[in-house]
């Protein structure tokens, strides 16, 4: 026996021992000294989890549902703003019906939330116009002359009128809520909202804004304007929206009336809506809905958020107010905290588990844990910190028995020895400096709304075909440098460089306002300058590179994307992969720029379009308006104006079956200035007019390639 613990303490001086040993020895005090505070740790992050991510849900699907209440009511009050100053400068009188359509009938059409538009004078005379599906109505009221009598004129889709006819309805506008509302509790120029009711001549819910002004001759003469909004669009947003899985957004009035329903179901389609909108919530039929507000109602209808039952589930619910000029609605959104508690309760029962068979199995082993390596530990951890702090100098060298730690120690010094050698590549000054502030990319995103920018040469195959690698790599180089620069001057974010193509951005990471107009500006000036560019080229015996752009604006998430080892800083998104497919489809129709519509609403009258066509890019199933950028405002000349509105006649025609009255306008086209997109709708007429075509016939074009 004493030879063998001879031998035995002989080979503990020998050299290190393996640190598993030691540990199975010592483990028991780590794990009865960190077991306790894991669980704790456990259970409250898990809280915290549950709370974070309601929080981070309900925020983010809030601020959605709050761009888009914007998005639909800031155009009314615009409009009314626009009408109010008309009518200080004496443009609007409403017995000048003429006028009235004259002025509002583009205003209407532009705005598919206002329903009708209501003019009225203190001495009872009206005239509304209203739009109807196959055309408008005027109904001119004088109700002081007219002895409640109103005369109703239909008028078709150019505002020219059909019929003529009375009808006797004891209206007076003098009486209604929009009217006494702007005269009695508004100042002049202020709009003013409704509370939410059923519109007199409709019979659909909605609201009125109205705004007041004085005669600019007749000071003691008061006119109001109203703009009648339905309300149906905002619970076709709520119904359609998805929160987590199986969450609800809902709209209400400050009096808890539901302006936007939940989704579910009975609320598909406009007579679901119509049946349960304006109603109390705890009138729809949705428990969750009903026991958010009830607790909303006890708490003082404040902004907050709050977890509450509903159906035996747990949820969680957020209130935020939505301020519409004198009226305040509240945007409501709740979740199940099913829907984001799995995952947290899998990792919590897991690290139960994992704890308390770690404690099992180091119960007897409690006492001499970090005798034998706490020092060469501490040297470690020591050493850490200094090249955590980039202090690349070097320590005293570490000396351990322990295999385990003298590994360590020896990959410590090689990792050092790296480290050095990097530091001659890298500015450790600047790198220091951002690890001292915390600033470290990890992966994740945000939603935002951007303008999205793909780039393509045409043909670059066979041009590389044609060129040795040297030759192609420099004409490239000169390509990108030009392309790139003209981005950048309009705030582009370059994404990436995708073999010959170009992916950049606007309006991240630095928030830009006029996002959509420095993209397509930024398009502007490629273009410019590729043509001078290429012209260059074709001079030294150059291929040219003509180049394809597609873009579309919208909501994408951008951040970091990829995994630990490798970071992107990218978007992604529908709004991307449309705007991919825009770039490919311009060898379809001959063009070299094309956007989605988003980005022709969004830059504002400073640029000249053509819409192209209406097309369902490979993907997806709904048909997008496509148009093609042909210009600045006021740089574009007559013919090309001239050319492009009736290309869009001659589109509009075939998508409404008048095959024969598009192919003739094509045929002037052609004879004009040919171009392949010409060609394009041209056979579509011809096949459209030879075929029998089903009821729901569209006219979009479906792509099948990219």
């Amino acid at each position: 026996m004493s030879s063998r613990r001879g031998r035995g303490r002989a080979g503990w001086l020998r050299g290190p021992v393996s640190i598993r040993r030691s540990l199975l020895r010592n483990l028991v005090l780590l794990i009865v000294l960190t077991a306790g505070a894991i669980l704790a740790v456990t259970f409250i992050g898990a809280d915290r989890a549950v709370d974070g991510l309601s929080r981070s849900l309900i925020e983010r699907t809030g601020q959605r549902t709050d761009s888009e209440l914007h998005r639909f009511f800031d155009p009314v009050t615009r409009g009314l703003d626009i009408g109010a100053a008309w009518g200080r400068s004496g443009l609007l009188d409403p017995t000048a019906t003429e006028d009235v359509n004259r002025l509002f009938l583009p205003v209407v059409a532009s705005y598919p939330q206002v329903s009708s538009v209501l003019l009225a004078d203190d001495a009872g005379r009206e005239t509304m116009l209203l739009q109807q599906p196959d055309g408008w109505v005027d109904r001119i009221t004088r109700a002081d002359e007219w002895a409640g009598r109103s005369r109703w004129r239909i008028l078709d889709r150019a505002g020219a009128t059909v019929s003529e006819a009375w009808r006797d309805l004891g209206y007076d506008p003098r009486r209604r809520p929009w009217y006494r509302g702007a005269v009695d509790d508004g100042a002049p120029g202020e709009v003013r909202w409704t509370p939410p009711y059923t519109f007199f001549t409709t019979g659909e819910p909605g609201m009125t804004a109205a705004v007041r002004w004085a005669h600019p001759d007749r000071p003691g003469l008061t006119h109001v304007l109203g703009f009648d909004v339905t309300l149906l669009d905002v619970s076709r947003f709520t119904t359609g929206l998805q929160v987590g899985a199986h969450g609800l957004v809902v709209v209400l009035t400050d009096d808890g009336l539901v302006l936007g329903l939940p989704r579910d179901p009975r609320f598909g389609n406009d007579d679901g809506i119509k049946a349960a909108v304006l109603r109390p919530a705890e009138a729809i039929g949705s428990a969750p809905v009903e026991a958010a507000v009830a607790r909303w109602r006890r708490d003082a209808g404040a902004a907050e958020r709050f977890r509450f039952t509903a159906g035996g589930d747990a949820w969680w619910a957020g209130f935020q107010p939505f301020a519409l000029g004198n009226r305040t609605l509240w945007i409501a959104v709740m979740v199940p905290e099913a829907d984001f508690l799995g995952g947290v309760k899998r990792q919590r029962n897991f690290i139960v588990g994992i704890a308390a068979g770690a404690l099992v199995l180091a119960g007897l082993m409690a006492s001499l844990m970090a005798r034998a390596y706490g020092k060469p530990l501490e040297q470690l951890a020591a050493g850490s910190e200094r090249i955590r702090q980039l202090d690349l100098a070097g320590g005293p060298p570490i000396a351990s028995r322990l295999a385990e730690v003298a590994e360590l120690a020896d990959a410590q010094d090689q990792m050092l020895s790296a480290l050095q050698s990097f530091a001659r590549y890298v500015p450790t000054g600047v790198v220091r400096e951002l690890v001292r502030q915390g600033q470290v990319a990890e992966i994740g995103g945000r939603t935002a709304q951007l303008t999205v920018l793909f780039t393509d040469i045409r043909g670059f195959a066979s041009i590389a075909e044609r060129m040795t690698p040297q030759a192609l790599t420099a004409h490239l180089a000169e390509y990108f440098e030009a392309m790139l620069t003209e981005m950048r001057a309009e705030h582009a974010t370059v994404d990436k460089l995708i073999g010959d193509a170009i992916m950049a951005f606007w309006g991240a990471p630095a928030p830009d306002e006029d996002h959509v107009v420095h993209a397509v500006g930024a398009v502007l000036r490629c273009t410019a300058r590729l043509a001078e560019l290429n012209a260059a080229w074709r001079a030294r015996g150059l291929p040219e590179l003509p180049t394809c752009f597609g873009m579309d604006t919208g909501p994408v998430v951008v951040g970091n994307v990829g995994a630990r080892e490798r970071l992107s800083y990218t978007v992604l998104g529908d709004t991307v992969n449309l705007a991919s497919r825009l770039e490919g489809i311009n060898r379809h129709y001959g063009t070299d720029v094309l956007a989605a519509e988003a980005v022709r609403d969004a830059a504002g009258d400073g640029f000249v379009w053509r819409r192209v066509d209406v097309v369902a890019v490979k993907g997806r199933r709904q048909g997008v308006p496509v148009y093609e950028l042909l210009g600045r405002a006021g740089e574009v000349d007559a013919e090309t104006l001239a050319w492009a509105r009736d290309y869009e006649a001659a589109l509009d025609a075939y998508r409404s079956r008048r095959f024969d009255e598009a192919l003739a306008t094509l045929r002037d086209l052609a004879a004009r200035r040919d171009h392949p997109s010409l060609l394009r709708l041209r056979e579509r007429c011809e096949q459209a007019a030879a075929a029998t075509l089903p009821d729901d016939w569209d006219g979009v074009e479906r792509m099948t390639e990219k």
